[in-house]
């Protein structure tokens, strides 16, 4: 695998050897340096190095250069590699060529010369880990997007030979192996099932041999399977298990024998993933034969049933443990906020609403997002958005709540291929803030969900832009942004729409927001822990009987001025 670049551009050889010297002699084992003189000159190279299929981890530039400045390059360089960090690298650039970089060409940093050696050299690892974070995440969602895939091929399939030649189609296809192979185990006895192959001419020799009923083909494979699962000493050879409940099933084994390609960390948990869907379609396939081979009665099919049902509530009970572990601690809120409260009610075992808050740059952001939908289909949502807000934050360092939203609102589009299927109306409702302590200023924006405020018995409404995250609408709308300067106890509150579009109160009406808003006048007074314990009877009290509809998120804070106490 090729090295990652970093590209320097100076218009002084000293400069660009230095820099170079520098860098090898820091990062020289992970990345390789490419020197440009001038803007056009790295512009070809970016060209030659895009067609060479290598990544572009950093580019740093100097700003005053002939024939084109640093910020001039630094907006055609992003617009050929938006997610490539950019510095800016001189002594001379004035404000508006570092907020013209900043604005169009999303600048990591500007550093000036002559630098300090050890910031730099720091400031260029972060910027490359960064981008190497940012590829993985991209892998890790395309092999993500490729196990859905696998798995909707599969999950159906009751014929058995379909079945195990669809999942090693699907496997290998799946991983980018050379080659894979599912053994299945009876009395410690391996067979050869079935097996895949990325290259035409293998794939036609597989086929054949397994035609001839594996022949010396099946004994060799089996041999090296064997030896694999004994030694596991072979990188670019892989092994998953296909086991259910403790029951060994067979094996999976994938290996990438002419390139010596090790398998990634990511790679071997999607395998993996795919073995235990395989257990289950196996199993599954194994037991829809057996029933019509057997005409079991129906009390053996209605076990068989539960038991299929306790697995899935297993997997997704076990799927909230990870939802909850991604949310924040809600012990963070009240270390900031002392009177503070959440009011979280899933309507399933797992959620399409989740709280998200952050404290960066002495600012606290926090969040109320539903996701589309709720159950499993709300929570995979709810893991993309979780995972973005933290990416924005931490990565990109984006600080203004109205901006945040533009960019989630591209992230999520372009995660779910919304620009190419028309079809895909997945989204999010957010209601996002930022509250500054030091200078009692709270900035919100938000898409379909309201920021509430009561100040000394008042309820002040501040309405979202009516347009969701996601959602398949596309255009030049940007979200936009509220600033509002707190008081000592004010009360803030964002909540998502499952509280007032519950069904109940004995009539099997709708809780609406009028009648919330009455709710959140009459216990405003109340401490933080009381309006909590009487949001919750309220609404268990207003659903009664009924279903629940959705998921329900409430988020109250009572504002404390950091100047106040002081």
């Amino acid at each position: 695998m090729k090295k990652p670049i970093i590209l320097c551009v100076d218009d002084e050889k000293i400069i660009l050897d230095s820099l170079e010297e520098q860098i090898l002699n820091k990062l020289g084992n992970e990345f390789v340096c490419e020197l440009a003189e001038g803007g056009e000159e790295a512009l070809e190279i970016i060209q030659d190095i895009l067609s060479d299929k290598a990544e572009i981890a950093v580019i740093i530039s100097d700003q005053l250069m002939p024939g084109m400045y640093g910020d001039e390059f630094l907006i055609k360089a992003h617009a050929l590699l938006p997610n490539t960090p950019k510095i800016l690298l001189t002594g001379q650039a004035g404000i508006d060529a570092v907020k013209n970089a900043i604005n169009k060409a999303r600048l990591y940093r500007y550093v000036n010369k002559p630098w300090e050696e050890n910031d730099l050299m720091l400031t260029i690892e972060e910027a490359a880990r960064s981008f190497q974070r940012h590829l993985q995440m991209q892998e890790y969602n395309r092999l993500l997007r490729n196990l859905n895939k696998a798995t909707q091929e599969i999950s159906g399939e009751i014929d058995y030979q379909l079945l195990v030649n669809k999942l090693m189609t699907n496997v290998v296809l799946t991983i980018g192996a050379e080659t894979g192979y599912l053994f299945t185990s009876n009395n410690n006895k391996l067979k050869l099932e079935a097996a895949y192959a990325l290259a035409q001419k293998e794939l036609e020799f597989i086929t054949n041999e397994l035609k001839n009923n594996y022949s010396i083909f099946n004994q060799t494979a089996g041999q090296k399977l064997v030896k694999l699962i004994e030694e596991d000493s072979q990188e670019h050879c892989f092994v998953a298990p296909i086991s259910k409940k403790g029951k060994n099933l067979g094996y999976i084994l994938l290996e990438n024998k002419n390139s010596k390609t090790a398998f990634n960390s990511y790679q071997k948990e999607i395998i993996q993933m795919l073995a235990s869907q395989a257990a289950i379609s196996m199993d599954n396939s194994n037991l829809y034969n057996r029933i019509e081979e057997r005409n079991k009665q129906l009390e053996e099919t209605k076990k068989i049933i539960e038991e299929k049902n306790k697995d899935i509530l297993d997997s997704i009970r076990y799927a909230r443990r990870i939802q909850e572990a991604i949310m924040p601690d809600k012990e963070l809120l009240n270390i900031y906020f002392p009177e503070a409260f959440i009011f979280y009610q899933p309507k399933d075992i797992v959620s399409g609403d989740f709280y998200w808050f952050l404290e960066k740059y002495h600012k606290f952001f926090i969040a109320a997002v539903d996701c589309t939908g709720h159950g499993v289909p709300g929570a995979f949502m709810s893991v993309i958005g979780s995972n973005l807000l933290n990416q924005i934050l931490n990565e990109y360092s984006i600080l203004e709540p109205e901006a945040i939203l533009d960019h989630l609102n591209f992230r999520v589009q372009t995660a779910l291929k919304q620009d190419q299927n028309a079809e895909t109306k997945d989204g999010m409702d957010i209601a996002f803030c930022s509250i500054d302590q030091e200078n009692d200023l709270l900035q919100y924006a938000g898409a379909n969900r309201p920021l509430w405020l009561v100040r000394n018995g008042e309820l002040i409404k501040y309405e979202a832009d009516k347009i969701p995250i996601g959602g398949g609408q596309f255009g030049d709308h940007s979200y936009k942004g509220n600033t509002i300067s707190l008081q000592n106890g004010d009360l803030i509150y964002i909540f998502t729409d499952g509280f007032v579009d519950q069904f109940g109160g004995g009539q099997n009406k709708k809780y609406t927001s009028k009648r919330f808003a009455e709710l959140i006048l009459e216990i405003c007074n109340q401490p933080l822990k009381t309006q909590f314990e009487l949001i919750q009877k309220s609404f268990l009290d207003w659903k009664g009987k009924e279903e629940q509809t959705d998921d329900v998120l409430v988020i109250g804070i009572k504002y404390n001025s950091q100047s106040s106490n002081d």
